[in-house]
């Protein structure tokens, strides 16, 4: 009963957003993004979530993968395949960009190579549920520009999995199991949308009673899971350093896919338009929990990390000597008052 009256809270919560947003012409995203961080605080999960907790962490992910099935299904099949080339080429440039420059910026501020591989790694990262929930509210995704931010944030996932495997190799950890598999679940739950819409058409009585279900019922614990996840606090603590992740993460997605104008037909507005779509900026804000952790010794244990991730960088970065004295100040403040 206890688990019950925690899920319809959550989903009356995030219904009662997406409709007041809905009112005031603001996307019904920002709307359930509000509601997640409302529902998953501190408050809210010790008066309406304990112990329910875990079960909303899993239906969460379920509604990851149902976010992902949806947007297979409004996708357009042939516009995806036919702008596979251009797909490719932003996906590349724009995974690389912001990896490069995560890794020498935070390399420069005196973090290690492991730390710093890492920061560029979560700032190579596409938002793709996020992304593909506005395109489906807009009504996007059949679109030229829909279907190539979707194919190139499907290659660019499944280029950051590739490097946290490598990562896991030569740190010799345990790669992320959970993750792989959620993201190959994700990737799979997309092309199987593909295939449901080629196969049995979205005129099929059942299948809008299954899409609205899916939206509304389903998708929500997915933003309701990222608000339990997320960590206030840390916006305050060391702005300096949160600011300097949120211009890298943004600057290198976007100059990354401007990067790509010699070689593709596509307009500067186009790749503005683009960049913009897979910004970085929810890479960026994993890169901030993984900094702001509360111990300085190591990572928490959030079931938010691969587990290999608790396994690197032991160290501090002011060790180095190489940060701004802003920053040694402040962490060194901070580790005076425990």
């Amino acid at each position: 009963m206890e688990a019950f009256l925690s899920l319809i809270y959550c989903l009356l919560i995030s219904l009662a957003f997406v409709a007041l947003f809905k009112k005031l012409r603001i996307s019904a995203m920002v709307g359930m993004i509000l509601a997640g961080i409302i529902t998953g605080s501190h408050l809210s999960r010790q008066i309406f979530l304990e112990p329910n907790v875990d079960l909303i962490l899993d239906i969460g992910d379920i509604g990851l993968l149902s976010i992902m099935f949806l947007a297979g299904m409004e996708v357009s099949w042939s516009m995806l395949y036919k702008e596979k080339k251009d797909a490719a080429l932003v996906a590349v440039f724009a995974a690389v960009t912001p990896f490069l420059l995560g890794l020498f910026t935070f390399v420069a501020l005196g973090f290690s190579i492991a730390t710093s591989l890492f920061i560029g790694l979560c700032m190579s990262i596409t938002a793709e549920a996020t992304k593909a929930r506005i395109l489906l509210e807009m009504k996007k995704l059949k679109t030229k520009l829909g279907s190539l931010m979707m194919g190139a944030g499907i290659i660019d996932d499944i280029f950051g999995m590739g490097l946290f495997m490598v990562f896991g190799y030569f740190f010799h950890a345990n790669l992320p199991v959970k993750e792989v598999i959620m993201l190959s679940g994700a990737i799979l739950a997309f092309f199987g949308g593909i295939f449901i819409h080629m196969k049995i058409g979205r005129t099929e009585k059942k299948m809008p009673v299954l899409e609205k279900t899916l939206l509304y019922v389903v998708a929500p614990f997915f933003f309701v899971s990222m608000g339990i996840n997320f960590s206030g606090g840390s916006l305050i603590l060391e702005p300096v350093l949160l600011l300097i992740i949120i211009i890298v993460a943004f600057s290198g997605k976007m100059v990354g896919t401007l990067l790509t104008k010699p070689f593709t037909k596509l307009k500067v507005k186009q790749l503005y338009l683009i960049g913009l779509g897979i910004h970085g900026i929810q890479g960026g804000f994993l890169a901030r929990q993984y900094l702001f952790r509360p111990d300085r010794d190591g990572l928490d244990h959030n079931p938010d990390f691969p587990a290999f991730l608790y396994q690197i960088n032991q160290e501090k970065p002011e060790d180095h000597g190489l940060i701004p004295d802003i920053l040694t100040a402040k962490l060194t403040s901070e580790q005076t008052r425990k």
